[in-house]
């Protein structure tokens, strides 16, 4: 979450920016301790999310985050 949010400040956005996001996980059970960080970013208004269960991810990461954000004008 804070690569996602350093990605959004270097293009002049924050994370109230995002509209949607996606979430790959390879251990579903670890849902609720991800919902434990997720929501230390938002105030209100959480942008769409999918939570997505995946056998491996590069690394041997246990999430790997994308978002959408729109630059509003």
């Amino acid at each position: 979450m804070e690569q996602l949010k350093k990605t959004l400040e270097n293009a002049g956005m924050t994370m109230n920016d995002l509209v949607s996001i996606q979430v790959y996980c390879t251990d579903l059970a670890l849902y609720d301790a991800f919902n434990g960080v997720y929501s230390k970013y938002f105030q209100a208004n959480f942008p769409a999310r999918a939570f997505v269960g995946v056998a491996k991810l590069l690394f041997g990461a246990h999430f790997e985050v994308s978002g959408t954000a729109i630059a509003k004008r």
